[in-house]
């Protein structure tokens, strides 16, 4: 640089910039003699725009040009004091246009003072913030309207940079149904409310829709924060930009626990021998049919075990039917502790009862049918001073490709039964 070059005037510069400034620029003069010491000395041309007044029209104006019916006196009166003292000042204020229309101010207050010190006026920058103190006002409307909800409603914000959806906003009934504290759930991952229930891939299938700009409607099991499941049904509808981008997802979440409970129990007694818990006959042929099927399409083998009790009706005729019922309880307790997990057990009717041992070989089938006449034959029950006891006659057939039906199935175990009883009971034959 040359030291010789004269050094450049920056009052033009400053004075274009403040000029065409976006936000109003007012200088007020302060002479401490007068009652109202504050004078408009200078405004650009945004504050004309702002305010309708004319520059002519403001200055030697004191501040409450601009003031109204709603203007609060009490900030004005807080930010006077505080320039008195020599101090700078932020305000949002509600200001008045020459027309009578109102707009929200954010405004920045400096003093100006001598080379003693002396307050001799103050700049003024101020911003029209109308809009923003509108959105806040609808926001914390709509905050409200979901605060007083019956439902529980979540809204989340997609992060690109981690890939997940976290939670911008909960209402206070979600915070009752979860357990959960405002502060504890506001920017953590929707992965908070995953418990050993949850169905993480219909979960997956929820947040992919969304992200892609699919609504999402349906039930699945979440954990509150004390660890207690409950089932919740989820309707949730992505917010998307005019360009389609998925920014945010509104969820409601209802409380269906009861119902999914009473579902449940609707379907248990409509499948479930009430007496035992075993399977009825009905759900037994389904679960009967669908191993044929298998074994049609994959050639899968299983066994197939069909039992009526020995000396049971003796039990009924002279002891009663709770007797009856007690020793039926006994005997399906003993067969559930000795099948596998995949097995299918159910009461038939009566005393007679069926065992589907899936993906069962012959030999083996046979084998564990061996096993249960031995568990059945183990049965004591004492009962008014007397120990009952019963057998049981068992047929066994091989469920395979060659299999027909499941009533030419049982058609087949039937007679196999029958036979076991006909050569002396408490026995096993195989068809």
């Amino acid at each position: 640089m040359d030291d010789a070059a004269p050094e450049r005037d920056w009052l033009p510069f400053l004075t274009m910039a403040i000029e065409n400034a976006n936000d109003a620029v007012i200088v007020y003069d302060y002479d401490e003699s007068v009652d109202k010491p504050f004078r408009i000395r200078y405004v650009n041309p945004m504050f004309e725009r702002q305010t309708g007044y004319a520059r002519e029209e403001a200055l030697g104006r004191g501040p409450d040009l601009t003031y109204g019916p709603l203007t609060d006196r009490a900030v004005v009166d807080r930010a006077a004091n505080t320039l008195l003292a020599k101090l700078p000042i932020e305000i949002e204020l509600l200001r008045y246009r020459k027309d009578g229309t109102c707009f929200w101010t954010d405004v920045n207050m400096r003093p100006l003072t001598d080379a003693s010190n002396r307050l001799i006026g103050v700049v003024a920058i101020q911003r029209d913030v109308t809009e923003r103190v509108k959105a806040t006002e609808k926001l914390e409307l709509l905050s409200t309207a979901m605060d007083q909800a019956n439902d529980s409603m979540a809204i989340f914000e997609w992060r690109e940079n981690s890939g997940e959806w976290r939670l911008a906003y909960v209402n206070e009934m979600f915070l009752r149904l979860t357990g959960y504290r405002r502060d504890d759930v506001i920017g953590r991952s929707s992965d908070f409310l995953i418990g050993p229930e949850t169905d993480r891939a219909v979960l997956h299938e929820f947040r992919v829709a969304l992200l892609h700009g699919e609504p999402i409607r349906g039930e699945i099991a979440f954990h509150r924060a004390d660890g207690a499941p409950f089932w919740a049904e989820l309707n949730g509808r992505p917010l998307q930009r005019p360009d389609g981008q998925v920014i945010n997802t509104i969820i409601v979440y209802r409380d269906v626990t009861e119902k999914h409970q009473r579902d449940l129990e609707l379907s248990y007694a409509a499948t479930h021998d009430p007496l035992t818990a075993a399977n009825n006959r009905r759900a037994f042929v389904e679960s009967l049919d669908a191993a044929i099927a298998d074994a049609h399409v994959r050639g899968t083998m299983h066994g197939l075990l069909f039992f009526d009790l020995d000396e049971f009706k003796p039990i009924n005729d002279h002891y009663g039917h709770e007797a009856g019922d007690r020793v039926l309880i006994e005997l399906s307790t003993a067969i559930f502790g000795k099948l596998r997990r995949g097995d299918v057990f159910a009461r038939m009717g009566g005393d007679e009862f069926a065992v589907l041992l899936v993906g069962c070989p012959p030999h083996k089938s046979e084998q564990i049918a061996g096993e249960l006449l031995d568990v059945i034959a183990g049965i004591r029950l004492l009962w008014n001073g007397h120990a009952l006891r019963i057998g049981a006659s068992i047929g066994v057939v091989c469920v395979d490709s060659q299999t027909e039906s499941s009533a030419e199935a049982l058609r087949r175990v039937d007679e196999a039964c029958y036979e076991a009883k006909r050569a002396g009971r408490n026995r096993v034959v195989v068809a």
